[in-house]
């Protein structure tokens, strides 16, 4: 990609969407983490912020900050490029014994569900004061982060300062302390059943309803009669090693996962078209939790190419194993690339296939199986992965981690008015869900409405996309807010309580009752703010990690 096509800005600014809000704070334990408060906006650009309060309405404890040191103050810091983890931008595996070595103020670590931090940086912003902090340094504070506030979007908050994986010592025998309230029940093991044409063989797995699987087929380069299919259901992967009758071709015909039956349908193509006696052997297990979470397939670059005046499209096409991948909604990918000797790596969510421009299938419809992923992603000039991202060439390789994410697609079965809120990039999570929530059979979408906040029209991602949409299913819409007023037609404001205000003030019956969240940091926390000064409960958001 020459910058003759891509001229990166010479800029940091990823809370252009916000204004800098007035600093409560979310009494989660072991870690208070800051967050906006209930605010008195005005739509516009020159709204001024009055009144504070909790986000739930409980009372907690907290310390004046010092000048300078707001939640906001906190982002542009971790905007400024400065090396908040200490690693220089590698991702380094820190042991428990290594862990339990930072355990002082001015060398601060904690691990919070496998992820250790450099919270040293962050002492001072903290506005449940240090010695609240240091309850959970130099340990896995995942039980005390996990007592309060789940909905809270650490990853982002600590994003700038994670130091790498917690790894157990050598000869431990330790349970790792991993907590995470599983979307589906732990017992939940996947029914396999196989049906077959002459020329095809289709191979099922049935979960359960709104379980929202993924799934995982991985196929040796030498034998083409081997095939590994993966089933992941929340943070547990069940695993079928498949040896076939016969020959197969790859990659499948077709690939069907219903988020909301949980049915899964692959259908491979016979070499020979014949009848088979049987669909041949298979071995099931489930994989240890920390292996998956260590585990990356590389990925060889087939593209990467300017999309607008600050980001860029990249398109992976996964090499040396067969590996096709199928995400559960509302789930990410960690990307991860060698750079002088060291790892880099960050989480981005791929676009759904038929949302790209170069793709001219319409969004309504199912993404036919691949091997590839893709991506858009925002171009920072000090941003430690995104600038090394987009200088990539075709034919190298990237690693790109199994699914990750917390979605919980049951939560949103009883509602039928949704509204989505989205900043920036933060729109890439958001269209994974489209298509499955109008598609939904049992207690029908009557109403999605998608609030999209940039700073100008340029900034805009997919617009024409997202038309298309609104256009060919009446119970989609999509509203575009602006920073900065360009368009006559766009709205202009930043995300507050008295813009979603109106949103919320028809009869009961078709008020929205469940909202899905992402964007930058402040914008997320000003968000949920906003919504719980409107009376909608925690358990009404959600907030996507990534």
């Amino acid at each position: 990609m020459s910058d003759s096509t891509f001229k990166p800005p010479t800029q940091i600014d990823k809370t252009t969407t916000l204004k800098p809000p007035a600093v409560s704070t979310l009494s989660v334990n072991s870690l208070q983490l800051p967050s906006s408060a209930p605010q008195r906006l005005t739509g516009g650009s020159n709204g001024t912020s009055s009144g504070s309060g909790s986000a739930t309405g409980n009372p907690r404890n907290k310390c004046a900050l010092k000048p300078g040191y707001s939640l906001m103050s906190w982002v542009r810091l971790c905007n400024s490029g400065a090396d908040l983890a200490g690693t220089g931008g590698r991702v380094v595996p820190v042991s428990r014994s290594e862990l339990a070595r930072h355990n002082q103020v001015n060398d601060a670590w904690m691990a919070i569900r496998g992820r250790v931090f450099n919270v040293t940086r962050y002492m001072d912003f903290h506005p449940g004061g240090v010695d609240e902090l240091m309850r959970g340094v130099g340990r896995d504070a995942t039980k005390l982060f996990d007592e309060v506030h789940a909905w809270v979007n650490y990853p982002q908050l600590l994003g700038k300062c994670y130091v790498g994986p917690l790894k157990e010592d050598v000869g431990a025998k330790v349970e790792t302390e991993i907590i995470r309230p599983p979307p589906v029940p732990v017992d939940t093991v996947p029914r396999f059943d196989w049906i077959q044409q002459r020329s095809e063989l289709t191979l099922c797995f049935y979960t359960r309803r709104l379980a929202n699987p993924g799934l995982l087929l991985k196929r040796s380069l030498e034998a083409d009669d081997t095939l590994e299919l993966r089933v992941q259901l929340a943070d547990s992967w069940h695993r079928f090693s498949f040896q076939l009758s016969n020959s197969v071709e790859w990659p499948p015909k077709t690939v069907r996962v219903a988020p909301e039956t949980g049915k899964i349908e692959v259908v491979l193509v016979k070499q020979l078209p014949e009848p088979w006696t049987t669909y041949g052997t298979h071995e099931t297990s489930k994989l240890d939790v920390q292996q998956v979470q260590e585990e990356h397939f590389d990925f060889e670059v087939l593209r990467c190419e300017h999309f607008n005046h600050d980001s860029f499209e990249l398109s992976l096409q996964s090499v040396r194993q067969q590996v096709l991948l199928q995400l559960p909604v509302g789930y990410h990918l960690d990307i991860q690339l060698p750079q002088n000797g060291e790892l880099l790596q960050r989480s981005y969510t791929p676009v759904p296939h038929n949302y790209l421009p170069s793709n001219s299938d319409q969004v309504d419809t199912e993404p036919s199986p691949t091997t590839s992923q893709q991506f858009l992603i925002k171009y920072y000039e000090n941003g430690v992965v995104s600038r090394h991202l987009h200088q990539l060439n075709p034919g190298q390789i990237v690693q790109l981690s199994l699914p990750r994410g917390n979605l919980n697609l049951s939560q949103l079965e009883a509602h039928r008015h949704i509204l989505l809120l989205a900043a920036g990039s933060g729109i890439t999570p958001i269209l994974s869900l489209l298509r499955p929530l109008l598609k939904r059979q049992a207690n029908r979408i009557e109403r999605l409405q998608l609030l999209y906040f940039n700073k100008t029209a340029s900034d805009i991602w997919l617009r024409d996309k997202l038309q298309a949409l609104q256009d060919f299913d009446e119970r989609f819409s999509c509203s575009h807010i602006l920073s900065k007023a360009e368009e006559q037609q766009t709205q202009t404001g930043r995300i507050c309580q008295e813009l979603l205000a109106p949103l919320f003030k028809e009869q009961l019956s078709e008020c929205f009752s469940y909202v899905t969240i992402c964007g930058p940091t402040g914008f997320n926390s000003a968000a949920v703010d906003s919504l719980t000064g409107l009376k909608l409960k925690l358990n009404q958001i959600h907030v996507f990690q990534a």
